[in-house]
């Protein structure tokens, strides 16, 4: 995974300075197609209970394909909708597929034909506990290891904020230097690690790993562990 986590890294930093949304999503295509992934589609949250139509915001999705699902579905009942609120890590339309409570509902067969008849993932975007966007990753045959969702996951993160940015969000704030051990468990996060076992490498405790990764951040002005992964990778703070 060394090429992927080198093209992620590449790819963070190139979305961070992206001049148009249009120029955001060419990034996140390439970065994907490394992971055999050649099929996505983003949509705002909050507009999903006013139809998927309305809250897509960026994609493959052909209108076609999205007034049929808003005229067959309910989405705030759609299963990538629900599983996406009910947790922030993403899951696979496989594992969807076989859930007993999506029986013998229309929604694979409105499907794109990639993620019908691919995989994929849908991949939750939160932020102070809060589901801003979900994205949906799906190729014939893609990376589904866990390093590859950890890497889809801080791209749709920093795609987003960028994204939002440019829409008139608010600017990034001037960032306080981190400490060495705050650099330290964002790394270590960065690559796999949990907090026990980087507790263990740095000869801290569990809580202690936890109090530098909430004042990184603080300091870098994210609202989850993914965020500022995707932040800290994307301004170089840290190299994977």
């Amino acid at each position: 995974m060394t090429d992927h986590y080198s093209g992620l890294c590449e790819s963070l930093s190139r979305i961070g300075t992206a001049s148009s949304s249009e120029a955001i999503w060419s990034i996140v295509r390439g970065f994907i197609a490394s992971l055999g992934y050649s099929y996505f589609v983003a949509a705002d949250a909050a507009k999903v209970v006013g139809g998927v139509r309305e809250a897509t915001f960026c994609g493959d999705a052909s209108a076609d394909i999205l007034e049929s699902i808003d005229r067959a579905i309910v989405m705030e009942r759609h299963p990538f909708v629900l599983s996406a609120l009910r947790s922030s890590i993403p899951i696979t339309v496989s594992h969807l597929r076989h859930d007993p409570e999506f029986a013998d509902q229309p929604w694979i067969e409105l499907l794109h034909d990639t993620v019908k008849y691919g995989e994929g993932l849908i991949v939750p975007v939160y932020r102070d506990h809060k589901l801003l966007a979900i994205f949906n990753f799906a190729g014939a045959n893609p990376n589904l290891s866990a390093i590859a969702r950890s890497a889809l996951q801080v791209l749709a993160h920093a795609a987003f904020d960028r994204y939002v940015e440019l829409c008139g969000g608010t600017a990034p704030p001037v960032y306080r230097a981190l400490t060495a051990r705050e650099t330290q468990c964002l790394r270590y996060i960065a690559t796999g690690h949990e907090d026990v076992q980087i507790s263990q490498m740095l000869g801290i405790s569990p809580r202690t790993v936890r109090f530098h990764v909430d004042s990184a951040k603080a300091k870098l002005g994210a609202g989850s562990r993914v965020q500022v992964i995707a932040k800290a990778l994307r301004d170089h703070i840290i190299e994977v």
